[in-house]
């Protein structure tokens, strides 16, 4: 095989992909182009105003900003707003005096505005405000452009004129336009890989030609796409004696709005195609850098009065969809387009109308997402199809403002619906977690199975009104008749705004008339503090937990909870300790006060010693004080700590104190406790027994709390 044979299938892709996209380009642009600039028709040929903004915008971005499968060309939306901005301009005309080249100056001046607003949002990295939108405003704006163009070729007569309506000139026109949508979808239907709209195009002109052998062409019925005239380049602007503070004053506010609504709607039409390049094709760029520049070849494209080209969804998905991330298609299909405003002067005006009212109406279709179509999708989330078609329709019919703020109330919509849908990260409602308190087996034995009395529900997200009144409602729903305490895990939370705290308070205040005691751990102190008094709040879901336990375990009866007289020194590594060897290990326990706040030991140290709680509560930490460390445990009297590095001679792992009030307790060194071994053997198996079931006890205790951070 010859290298120019190896290279043909590489490259013949690319041109065919080229030609699609043109296929698509050529009606879609020239249609657009002469819509457009409809205004001037009577002082200029719509040919050459409309064929040169189709072909050098694309083209210079094209060779200046190249993308890999990327196709340049003036989009629907910008084509839409520029006819819109070149009517107001021009209906300004008579009253200031202004030439058809002075509208050209005055439209492409508001376009530059635009592009440099467009410019501006590159500048201010907001191309990330796209990831938030949600996919029903993305389809609705894609939809409401494509109605758009429909709805304005409905209006048009179809190329026959809007005084035209509904007369049988009209009904022509309508037939024509049908034709060419039948035989495209046919067409690419039948042979996709084939450019079925120009196809149309073509087959629909020579019918409409050849029926003007017996008085049903061109002129008498159908009316042509533009007049016969001569070849000629662009029109430039004239920008002398306008008078723009005149004009400023009287049509400045509408120019400035439709310069922004440009600005905002195809910047993100840019943006989220550049998502979908990323995540569809893997080609990864920078979409503030896209943006700004694309903007600057744009306001030099308005102030050379044409309609400056974007990032050309539809053409671009036609050159992956067939060549895949090529960079010789999209410059193929910029020649094209190049080619076809060279020389479409000689054969424009024997296109009819119709024919490209067609190719508009076709391409409005296309630009519907194919998602809003279906009728399953329409079944599987109709809250998303009904707000994607409510967005189109508010663009269809009041235009792309009352589409922008019709997308901004969906969207606020949607993300207060998100949040509130994810507002409850884990909900359990059967005692699965515990506090970090530790107590005697006795007392745990008692509690586990009564857990489940408590509720625990942790939130994340934003907690807005809207947040906070769906989590009362599914707090409510899911609370069964066994639940006496509530607990409200804020850690997640990072904001809360006053509307949600009123209605925390309240739900706090319905829970209490129902006999169930309410707590929110982890709220931030501005928020605990206008929450008020009424809302128990925790420092973090370990606190909140014990003050749970603590009360599930004062309703235990009297007869049950464990006697503890002061001179059971022991306590629970005592138990089964004949009393004989119990005497003669407490002579040797030595006494120990520990001040509120006080440090028992801190990690690192290296005393051995055993200890035991007499009175009040130890916190064992990570860091002391605690605020500034993880708890680890609480124990209480009677309870043993330390046993580590009493058993294994380590140095300390962590830190113990008294967190709050005082506390008393003994301590027995290893030294002593050997001596004591030698003389009681069998007690000291019993001691070292109860040692070996209080680890397995926090073993287990510390497997459930580490397999609840990991849910």
């Amino acid at each position: 095989m010859s290298p120019a044979e190896s290279l043909q299938p590489l490259r013949s892709p690319g041109i065919a992909a080229a030609w699609s996209a043109a296929a698509v380009t050529v009606p879609h642009a020239v249609g657009l182009g002469l819509l457009a600039f409809a205004p001037l028709a009577a002082d200029h040929s719509l040919a050459e105003l409309a064929l040169w903004s189709a072909a050098l915008p694309g083209l210079l971005l094209t060779l200046v900003v190249p993308r890999a499968g990327v196709v340049y060309a003036p989009t629907t939306v910008v084509a839409l707003l520029f006819a819109a901005v070149l009517a107001t301009a021009h209906g300004a005309a008579p009253a200031l005096g202004l030439s058809a080249r002075q509208v050209l100056a005055v439209s492409g001046a508001t376009v530059a505005l635009a592009f440099v607003f467009q410019w501006l949002l590159g500048v201010l990295r907001l191309a990330s405000v796209a990831r938030f939108l949600p996919v029903s405003v993305t389809h609705g704006f894609a939809a409401g452009v494509g109605l758009s163009m429909v709805v304005g070729q409905v209006r048009n007569g179809f190329g026959a004129g809007g005084d035209a309506l509904w007369n049988v000139r009209t009904g022509w026109h309508l037939l024509a336009a049908l034709a060419v949508v039948g035989l495209a979808w046919a067409l690419r239907w039948r042979w996709p890989r084939m450019p079925g709209l120009l196809s149309a195009v073509v087959l629909v002109a020579l019918a409409v030609a050849v029926a003007g052998v017996w008085g049903g062409g061109l002129g008498d019925v159908f009316a042509p796409a533009v007049q016969p005239s001569q070849f000629a380049g662009p029109l430039w602007p004239d920008w002398t004696g306008v008078p723009w503070m005149a004009l400023a004053q009287q049509h400045g506010s509408d120019l400035v709005v439709l310069a922004l609504l440009m600005a905002l709607v195809n910047s993100l039409e840019i943006l989220v195609f550049n998502q979908e390049l990323e995540l569809d094709h893997g080609l990864r760029g920078n979409a503030n850098l896209t943006l700004r520049r694309e903007s600057l070849l744009g306001v030099l494209c308005g102030l050379a009065g044409m309609i400056p080209a974007s990032t050309s969804a539809s053409r671009s998905r036609i050159v992956l969809a067939q060549a895949g991330p090529s960079r010789d298609a999209p410059r193929w299909h910029a020649g094209i387009m190049l080619g076809v405003a060279v020389t479409g002067a000689w054969w424009l005006h024997w296109v009819p109308m119709a024919c490209l009212a067609g190719g508009l109406v076709l391409a409005g279709l296309m630009q519907v997402p194919g998602l809003m179509w279906s009728l399953r999708y329409a079944q599987r989330s109709r809250v998303t199809w009904a707000q994607s078609w409510l967005v189109a329709l508010v663009f269809a019919v009041m235009g792309g403002v009352g589409a922008l703020v019709a997308g901004l109330v969906v969207a606020t919509f949607v993300l207060l619906h998100d949040s509130a849908a994810k507002v409850l990260r884990h909900v359990r409602l059967d005692g699965e977690l515990r506090s970090r308190r530790l107590r005697r087996a006795g007392s745990d034995t008692w509690l586990s199975p009564r857990m489940n009395q408590v509720a625990v529900f942790e939130l994340q997200g934003v907690m807005s009104f809207g947040v906070a009144a769906h989590l009362a409602e599914q707090v409510r729903l899911l609370l069964q008749p066994r639940h006496r305490w509530v607990i409200l895990d804020a850690g997640r939370v990072p904001a809360w705004d006053s509307t949600a705290l009123a209605q925390l308070r309240a739900l706090v205040r319905d829970l209490g008339q129902q006999g169930i005691a309410a707590a929110v751990a982890a709220l931030d102190p501005v928020a605990a503090e206008h929450a008020g008094d009424q809302v128990r709040a925790f420092a973090d879901l370990d606190r909140a937990l014990e003050w749970a336990e603590a009360g599930i375990l004062s309703q235990r009866p009297i007869e049950q909870r464990p006697a503890r007289p002061e001179r059971d020194l022991l306590g629970e590594i005592g138990e089964g300790v004949p009393r004989v060897a119990a005497n003669a290990l407490m002579a040797l326990l030595e006494p120990l006060a520990v001040p509120p706040h006080g440090v028992v030991f801190s990690a690192g140290d290296t005393d051995h010693d055993l200890l035991v709680v007499k009175s009040g509560h130890i916190t064992l930490v990570t860091q002391w004080p605690p605020d500034k460390g993880l708890r680890l445990a609480t124990v209480g009297p009677g309870m043993a700590f330390g046993e580590m590095a009493f058993l294994n001679g380590a140095a300390r792992s962590a830190c113990a104190g008294s967190e709050r009030g005082p506390a008393h307790l003994v301590r027995l060194s290893r030294a002593h406790f050997d001596a004591w071994a030698r003389q009681y053997p069998e007690a000291a198996l019993t001691v070292m027994n109860n040692l070996a079931q209080i680890g397995a006890r926090r073993l287990a205790v510390t497997t459930r709390q580490l397999r609840a951070v990991l849910e």
